[in-house]
Parts: C-alpha cells; sequence; structure tokens
C-alpha cells in the first residue's frame, strides 16, 4: 500500500517540477539599460604650433548597431602659429626701432570649434569599444595682441598692420574657418555611466598648412 502511494505521488512532483520550470523560462531575464546615445564633457590638450588646453562637449546618437552620429563642441585656449608670432616678433623690432622704446608684442588665437559626423565601431563589446570616424566642421578664431607695457593692443595693430598669415580678417572680430576632422579613440562603458578617451585630427581650410590635434578624456553618461 505504502509503495502504491508513493508511485501515485510520482506524476504530481513531475507535474509540480514543470510548472516550477516553465514559470523560471518565462521569467524575463534582466536587460541591459537601453542605448540610444552619449553625452560626455571632456577636457584634455591641442597641439598645433603651441600647446593650450582644450575643453570640450560630445553628443551622439546610435543610428545601427555598428555607426553613432555626433556633434562635438570645443573650445581652445590659444591656436596662435609661428607665421604669425614670427611676424609679431618682426613689427616689434621695427616698432623698437622706429619710436626708440623697447616693443614687446605677443598674441593669443582663442578658437571655439563646432564639428558634426559619424563613428564607426569596430567593437560592440559590453564595456570596450574602439572606434574612428570624423566629419567637417567650423573654427572660430579671436586674436588677442598685447603689449607688456600698453596691454591690449589688438585693434591698432590689427588695423595698421593687419594680419600676415592670413589667419584672421582684421575687419571682423574674429574669423570663421572650415575644417574637417578624424577621429579615434574608445569609449569605456559601466551601467550608464561612459568614458570617452579620443584623439582628433584636424585640417583648417583657405589657410596654408594649418593642422591641430586634440587629445582629451570625457566623462558623461549614456541614455
Amino acid at each position: 500500500m505504502t509503495a502504491f502511494r508513493f508511485v501515485s505521488m510520482v506524476p504530481c512532483v513531475v507535474l509540480m517540477t514543470a510548472t516550477i520550470a516553465a514559470a523560471q523560462q518565462g521569467r524575463p531575464a534582466p536587460s541591459a539599460p537601453l542605448e540610444n546615445g552619449y553625452m560626455t564633457g571632456a577636457a584634455g590638450a591641442s597641439f598645433s604650433d603651441s600647446q593650450a588646453a582644450t575643453f570640450g562637449i560630445e553628443i551622439g546618437e546610435t543610428i545601427n548597431p555598428r555607426v553613432q552620429a555626433y556633434v562635438a563642441f570645443n573650445y581652445f585656449d590659444d591656436l596662435f602659429n609661428n607665421q604669425a608670432a614670427s611676424d609679431l616678433n618682426e613689427l616689434s623690432s621695427y616698432l623698437t626701432s622706429v619710436t626708440g622704446d623697447v616693443w614687446a608684442l605677443q598674441g593669443r588665437d582663442r578658437g571655439l570649434a563646432f564639428s558634426g559626423g559619424a563613428r564607426y565601431l569596430l567593437s560592440r563589446g559590453p564595456s570596450f569599444r574602439p572606434y574612428i570616424g570624423g566629419g567637417p566642421g567650423v573654427l572660430n578664431l579671436q586674436r588677442t595682441i598685447t603689449e607688456r607695457t600698453l596691454g591690449d593692443v589688438s585693434d591698432p595693430v590689427l588695423v595698421v598692420f593687419g594680419a600676415p598669415d592670413g589667419f584672421i580678417d582684421p575687419r571682423e572680430e574674429s574669423s570663421f574657418l572650415a575644417t574637417a576632422e578624424f577621429i579615434a579613440g574608445v569609449g569605456i562603458a559601466s551601467g550608464r555611466t561612459y568614458v570617452d578617451v579620443g584623439y582628433r585630427f584636424r585640417k583648417v581650410f583657405h589657410v596654408e598648412s594649418f593642422t591641430f590635434s586634440q587629445f582629451t578624456v570625457g566623462v558623461g553618461m549614456r541614455f
């Protein structure tokens, strides 16, 4: 009798086990955060004829599993080129010889850049995502010229002597130049946190041989 009761309970046990297994299989597994894009704030350095600090903001949107569109805004503390520095040295010597007073002119080109394009993800790893890409943009340069005893002399110097290097239009407060950029780097994702270590190489058009690089580290979030 006992054996009969034991055997009769086997179907019930099997049915209960199958029900529990089906419930576990039907339960959705925890999903990774939905990723539509990213936003970062970055800081680093620019490298041209002069080296200076740079800061930026970048926003990207996922187009497909391998491609992201981006827009970036960057600030450059100084992009003053060697030709412009040489021109100011010559002008300082000329003014010193003419006036009899010692002149020491120095220049600074503050830059603001806006660019947009696409980047291709070389790997879609969960946390480590190298990429390459690029796109067009525009660079705004504002030149400031100072003299050690007179202070800011930008207006009179630019109006009278111009800008022989061709980077600046002396008639305007600032100049806009078309650019193209190549980007490469790696995105590091952890949950919603996103870290971007990137390199940019920019070519500036309509001026002779003006290129500069930018290395930044950005921290932000995925959304």
